[in-house]
């Protein structure tokens, strides 16, 4: 039924039939997965890592057991109705974002509202070669059809060499085998039990939830909306609409129209995992953090539970960027110290005189301590005067060392400058660039060898941050 069904994905949006996709009905077939939202042109960069490490995975176990076959599976958040998270994408400094609000399941939006950002994409882009490339890219992908089909279309020409399939599972046939579980949902109610026993659990050992399951789980999908279904008063109610079923009434619905029904983040790793022969989910902190708390679930459902492992993360760099970071006299993990420290360490190790006036701090603590010591015993109420004073002299150390720090900048300001540049590239706005910058910079720069040296670094066993240059 899977291989039918994206068969009949990839025949609709005239692909060529991928090869892995014919190996998925084989018992020695193991799918290796990750999904996300349906960001404009990818949004983020860390949506083309989930990826290329999904690749990775999948040669590495291939290498490991020949006799398998691991196929890299990306799921389209097709379903997902929060349209503020996937319209916009940012680089070069410039930010296309859509001004229109949509409230359904956004794989279902029109690609064709899209072209005012393609339009302003190619103004901003210039006629390199990989310029070229990725206009055309972005051009043809949104040209018609729906945004699933768009996103499929533009994942697809980047990673249909590296045997990526793209699964959408807003798909009516996929809906009726999950089915039986819909049901449950609807009728026993149980997963929000078990869910929350787990979430208790994982905080006692320190961490918090990231997801907080409902009585129910599951979605109505109707005209294009996506709202949530509710049990009151013995109906089932389907909130901000006028819809209302008896049980009898949304099983009938249930079996002849099951694409209505849409799992919540809780029910959908279950859905995922009720039709991929799935070995592994790549997902990112947030991800690996909700899927642990619903082991439980899918353990009364008897679904195989995954391997969750923590996706790659990686920062492209200029080697002129990284030597320039080192010639001021810092190492390349100083780049993730805050802003003003690194300035502030920069300037003491290059000033003429000593900056610091920690000497001066501590005689004025040990003074303060004595000074309490001694009229303790005389007069209590004298203590709030010497703290006060204290305090005083401790803030006027403060504002001396502020005002140092600003003469010194001043002197050092090209030098200041190129620190603040280079913690710029890695870490805007303090988050790591790949969930903040488009990937087509990099594009743009390297071309085909961005993805291939991605996939090139790219190591399930080594789960640091990839520093690139």
């Amino acid at each position: 039924m899977l291989v039918k069904r994206l068969t009949v994905q990839y025949e609709d949006l005239g692909f060529e039939i991928a090869d892995n996709i014919p190996l998925l009905a084989n018992d020695n077939a193991y799918a290796v997965t990750t999904g996300h939202q349906l960001c404009l042109m990818g949004g983020p960069q860390y949506f083309i890592h989930k990826i290329i490490f999904t690749i990775k995975l999948s040669i590495q176990l291939k290498k490991a057991f020949p006799d398998n076959e691991f196929i890299p599976i990306f799921w389209l958040a097709s379903e997902d109705h929060d349209f503020d998270e996937i319209n916009e994408v940012k680089f070069f400094r410039s930010k296309l974002k859509i001004d229109d609000s949509y409230s359904g399941p956004v794989g279902r939006l029109d690609a064709d509202i899209f072209q005012t950002v393609v339009h302003q994409l190619n103004e901003i882009l210039g006629d390199s070669i990989n310029e070229l490339e990725i206009k055309d890219l972005f051009t043809r992908a949104y040209q018609a059809g729906s945004l699933s089909d768009a996103t499929s279309r533009w994942v697809n020409e980047l990673f249909k060499s590296f045997g990526l399939v793209i699964l959408d599972a807003d798909d009516i046939e996929l809906k009726r085998s999950f089915g039986a579980i819909i049901k449950d949902e609807l009728v026993n109610r149980n997963s929000c039990d078990l869910i929350s026993k787990t979430s208790i659990r994982l905080k006692e050992l320190g961490y918090n939830a990231q997801v907080h399951p409902r009585e129910i789980n599951l979605f109505y999908i109707d005209n294009n909306s996506r709202e949530r279904i509710v049990f009151e008063n013995n109906k089932y109610v389907v909130l901000n609409t006028d819809l209302s079923f008896s049980e009898n009434q949304i099983l009938d619905i249930l079996d002849t129209n099951p694409e209505r029904f849409s799992p919540n983040v809780v029910m959908r790793p279950v859905y995922e995992e009720s039709i991929l022969p799935n070995i592994a989910y790549i997902g990112g902190p947030g991800e690996i953090a909700y899927w642990l708390q619903l082991k439980s679930n899918f353990d009364r459902l008897k679904i195989a539970f995954p391997l969750l492992i923590l996706r790659d993360s990686f920062v492209m760099l200029n080697p002129k960027q990284v030597s320039g970071f080192n010639d001021l006299g810092f190492k390349l993990e100083d780049v993730f110290k805050p802003e003003h420290t690194l300035v502030k360490n920069f300037l003491r190790s290059n000033s003429k005189g000593d900056m610091s006036f920690q000497k001066e701090e501590d005689i004025i603590n040990n003074l303060k301590s004595e000074l309490l010591q001694k009229v303790v015993g005389i007069d209590n109420s004298l203590a709030g005067m010497i703290n006060a004073e204290m305090t005083k002299m401790n803030k006027l150390i403060e504002k001396l060392e502020s005002r140092i720090i600003k003469a010194q900048k001043s002197k050092q300001e090209v030098s200041v400058n190129k620190i603040l540049k280079f913690r710029e590239a890695v870490l805007p706005n303090d988050s790591l660039v790949e969930r903040q910058e488009s990937f087509i910079p990099n594009y743009v720069k390297y071309g085909d060898e961005y993805i291939n040296h991605l996939i090139k670094y790219s190591d399930v066993f080594n789960s640091k941050l990839k520093i690139l240059t």
